[in-house]
């Protein structure tokens, strides 16, 4: 278990820096802002930048009331309006100021190189945690304010950048921050992530880079110098280019919450301080993990979710089942059928999850684990990208995922046991007839509680069989079973009025998913779908509503 760098780095920043959505031409140059204070300490603002966005994203709502139900992961069992997709929204606004504070800490930075240990491992770093969180909100809304960004004052009304633009400009910002980084050096003493360990970053930037151009695969975009997403892939495992992605899960990312009440996981505070009992498993992701592939069960499940019981919560004598609340019902039968079964007779997500390893709420909010770059490099290998064979490939992610999780959790599971080798042999006999789909099954699994990425790798690899419609019907008013992006914040309408109208008729009018819309930025649709998600979702709804 690491444990880096104390989280009392994390103080009140006397900025409280506004949410002025500003931007630059990249991530590694500045704007002068004679409004902004910078008098700052830069680590303090990059430590807080990083816990403060892991809180975004690792969250009682952000994750488990938008990601999972988006990604029909768990749903909830009492009140399930955000199951049935009312609202789809994501705040931009925390992000945004983070993003800020990196951008001040930057500046900062190189303004006064005596608060930091070293000039580029510190200015790479901050471009690496930037390109993340900017990657996030693109890939939830599509176009966003990035090119005009983060100036504050200097610009209160931000133009939006399209987003064919926005995915080279955040791989050119890699390569950027790569291109500083000294592994022989000290890194940030704020870094909360990675304790300052350079190497880590230099394999977490590969990793990006890779999750950028596998996602962007198909994007209308202008790579220019960097050559398209199959050159990104080759130059991003290549070790004699800027060294290599994740290589085992020793090199996992995330970010891990603090015990004290300020400083643990919201998750944590919904299910364990205020006693609140909303979530259950999905039945349908549940039964996939079960049955998909030859009814061999998939051994995570023992990871993920709490098995049923007959005692109360708990649930500790758990009987070796595991159950699915059904997903998204009306909210009468959802509360008929919660009340009228015992306490333990759905599936919780696993106490690990909100816990964290001390079970006081020091959990993961996961950035990058090892399994996602193995499934990447085989589906790159599949597209005669790279070397390598790709069911061995995908065989290694699944036995490093259950090793991840065998070795956190109390779970009594492992990549060398016959239950996982015989797993792993049905799901490589089902390999040679859809490669992409058991590509995006496996990614999918392994995305459990990782903020959007599930969501999103069902957006990207178009999978069947496993979303469908609330089955109490979809709340929100669009027309697609399942949210494809999110509606840009109201408050945009107000504080950025005519670049909000513009980039919301582009996803109201006859763009990708949205030629039914009645136009108008009053009517920016849920069901459109973000630039590289080129294909939309799979026509066959295995579950529709009655």
């Amino acid at each position: 278990m690491r444990r880096h760098v104390t989280l009392t780095l994390l103080v009140a920043s006397g900025l409280s820096l506004l949410l002025a959505l500003g931007g630059c031409d990249s991530l590694t140059s500045y704007n002068e802002n004679p409004n902004q204070a910078t008098s700052a300490n830069p680590n303090n603002l990059l430590a807080n930048a990083q816990r403060y966005m892991s809180g975004e994203v690792y969250a009682g709502t952000n994750m488990m009331r938008r990601s999972n139900v988006w990604a029909q992961y768990t749903t909830q069992n009492f009140y399930p309006s955000e199951s049935r997709y009312s609202p789809v929204d994501y705040p931009w606004e925390g992000f945004y100021t983070r993003l800020t504070d990196l951008k001040t800490a930057k500046q900062i930075a190189n303004e006064r190189p005596g608060t930091v240990q070293n000039q580029g491992n510190f200015q790479a770093v901050a471009t690496i945690m930037q390109t993340w969180a900017f990657q996030i909100l693109t890939d939830a809304y599509g176009d966003i304010p990035f090119e005009e960004a983060l100036q504050q004052r200097g610009n209160q009304s931000p133009a939006y950048t399209a987003q064919a633009d926005i995915y080279p400009a955040l791989v050119d910002s890699l390569n950027t921050a790569l291109g500083k980084i000294n592994t022989g050096a000290a890194g940030p003493s704020g870094d909360l992530v990675n304790g300052g360990n350079m190497e880590m970053w230099q394999k977490f930037a590969n990793g990006l880079k890779m999750r950028i151009a596998l996602r962007g695969y198909e994007l209308d975009a202008n790579w220019g110098d960097l050559g398209g997403p199959g050159e990104i892939i080759s130059n991003a495992v290549d070790p004699n280019v800027n060294g290599e992605p994740l290589t085992s899960n020793a090199d996992n990312v995330y970010f891990q919450f603090g015990t004290s009440a300020v400083h643990r996981n919201s998750y944590y505070e919904n299910r364990e301080v205020d006693f609140r009992d909303d979530f259950d498993g999905s039945e349908r992701f549940i039964d996939f993990m079960k049955d998909k592939y030859g009814g061999t069960a998939d051994p995570r499940l023992d990871a993920y979710f709490e098995q049923t019981s007959n005692s109360g919560r708990p649930c500790a004598d758990g009987s070796g089942e595991y159950e699915g609340f059904p997903f998204a019902l009306k909210q009468g039968d959802a509360q008929a059928t919660y009340s009228g079964n015992p306490p333990c007779a759905f599936s919780r997500p696993e106490a690990w999850f909100p816990n964290g390893p001390s079970g006081e709420g020091d959990s993961f909010s996961p950035m990058m684990y090892y399994d996602e770059v193995l499934l990447t490099k085989a589906w790159a290998a599949n597209e005669g990208l790279i070397s390598g064979t790709p069911e061995d490939l995908v065989g290694d992610a699944i036995e490093a995922s259950v090793n991840f999780y065998g070795n956190q959790t109390d779970a009594d599971i492992s990549g060398s046991s016959s239950a996982t080798q015989n797993y792993i042999s049905q799901v490589q006999n089902d390999f040679g007839s859809d490669p992409e789909q058991v590509i995006g099954e496996q990614r999918y699994i392994s995305f459990y509680m990782h903020n959007i990425q599930g969501w999103s790798t069902w957006r990207r690899f178009d999978f069947k069989g496993v979303l469908g419609a609330p089955e109490g019907g979809v709340a929100g008013g669009f027309d697609s079973y399942a949210p494809l992006r999110v509606p840009y914040p109201s408050s945009e309408a107000n504080l950025n009025g005519e670049n909000y109208t513009e980039a919301a008729n582009k996803c109201s009018g006859n763009f990708q998913g949205s030629g039914s819309s009645g136009g108008g930025a009053q009517n920016e649709d849920e069901d459109c779908r973000v630039a590289w998600d080129v294909d939309g979702p799979p026509s066959a709804n295995a579950y529709s509503a009655d």
